[in-house]
């Protein structure tokens, strides 16, 4: 799969992951539609006999790559969250139920975000190690910079790191994305850790 452009190119298919989650095993699979003006990608999880809620994401491809418009998540069939993005006045918001924050124009949600950051990589005329790239990302509780080094690099393939140090309560975050230049920097291996300690990983079967 491409990282979002503006061509007239539609793109569509299913990558497949093998998953990990809590040390156990599994499989997820990443469906993707991607044209000139639309985006839409659903990504589903499976451990053993347990069912992870499906993240669905949906919206607009603009010259800045990819512009959302709702993402749900869903359990069973029920729907346990919906963010929508409400880009039409001049000062866009964040609507969570009868929340709203405030986002700038080029707010992801926690699965478009992938694909944005690989679009990102994409656009860089010379990426190198120690390089930054941001990227806001959406959540229930509203909208937070999301700042990725370029932290290693393995012929085509680029380790993108972001690392949120423990605070008050909270423990220390690590999300950690192996972006494949050859695949326009699809995002082949993400892992995501608390306290150094693994949550759940995904690795694109070949």
């Amino acid at each position: 799969m491409p990282a979002p452009c503006s061509g007239n190119a539609s793109n569509a298919g299913t990558l497949a992951y093998a998953f990990i989650i809590d040390g156990q095993p599994g499989e997820a699979a990443l469906s993707y539609r991607i044209d000139a003006s639309r985006f839409d990608i659903t990504l589903e999880r499976r451990a053993g006999d347990r069912e992870l809620p499906v993240w669905h994401s949906e919206g607009r491809v603009g010259a800045q790559g990819l512009q959302p418009e709702r993402h749900r998540v869903t359990r069973q069939g029920r729907e346990r969250e919906l963010l929508i993005f409400d880009r039409a006045s001049s000062r866009p918001v964040l609507l969570v139920g009868a929340r709203a924050f405030p986002m700038s124009a080029g707010t992801q949600d926690r699965l478009s975000w992938w694909l944005q950051l690989a679009a990102m990589m994409a656009a860089e005329p010379a990426p190198h190690l120690g390089q930054r790239l941001r990227v806001p990302v959406a959540a229930p509780t509203g909208v937070n910079d999301w700042d990725f080094e370029v932290a290693a690099r393995d012929g085509d393939r680029w380790l993108l790191r972001r690392d949120l140090a423990r605070g008050a309560g909270r423990p220390a975050l690590q999300w950690s994305a192996w972006l494949d230049g050859r695949r326009g920097f699809l995002p082949v291996d993400l892992r995501f850790s608390l306290d150094d300690d693994e949550q759940w990983a995904l690795r694109l079967l070949e």
